[in-house]
């Protein structure tokens, strides 16, 4: 009967030594570099591979994996904003905190591009709409008085950092040269207008 007990308490032990050792975790920081600077994206959603789990950032950028035994993984950023990048890892014995994942934003517009726009006398105020952009007749008035051409991505625009980056430095020139009296003019849906 001793030799049963012991038995027991061993595949006891075993089995609860198991379960505590598939409970570990992933969990990190999502980071963006835009050209030369480093942000949190706002609306990032990590994947974790191989049970596709999705996670969505918090306002700070951190996501969390849980209940994970050990084995490889492989994490996925996704943002419909850049392309995807894999990160792989590999849990033997302990959980994989502050598992930080950095990936780069390619933005075709940014604050130089602007900078150049107003050099060149070009300079736009970016929009993101849907499928169909949507235009209004007060556009060209605002474009004549303010020379300033109003540009909608439609759909698939850069980055959203990008476009504030490119937005902020048309937003200082017009205050500089105009004031504020720009502000009730513009279009409210200008991506970053406060």
């Amino acid at each position: 009967m001793n030799k049963l007990t012991i038995i027991l308490v061993l595949t006891f032990a075993s089995v609860f030594g198991q379960k505590a050792k598939s409970d570990f975790e992933i969990s990190g920081q999502v980071k963006v570099y835009f050209g030369q600077e480093l942000l949190i994206p706002k609306d990032a959603t990590v994947e974790l591979r191989p049970s596709f789990d999705i996670k969505v950032v918090d306002s700070l950028g951190f996501y969390k994996f849980s209940g994970l035994k050990s084995g490889s993984y492989e994490l996925r950023v996704l943002d419909f904003n850049f392309e995807p990048e894999f990160f792989h890892i590999e849990i033997v014995n302990q959980s994989a905190q502050n598992f930080d994942l950095y990936v780069t934003a390619d933005c075709e517009i940014n604050k130089q591009i602007a900078e150049s726009d107003l050099k060149n006398e070009n300079p736009k105020l970016i929009l993101i709409g849907g499928i169909a952009p949507i235009v209004d007749f007060e556009d060209g008035k605002f474009a004549n008085k303010y020379g300033i051409q109003f540009y909608d991505y439609g759909c698939t625009p850069p980055p959203l950092e990008c476009v504030y980056q490119y937005n902020n430095v048309i937003f200082e020139y017009l205050d500089n040269k105009f004031g504020k009296k720009w502000r009730e003019e513009v279009r409210q849906d200008v991506i970053g207008l406060k």
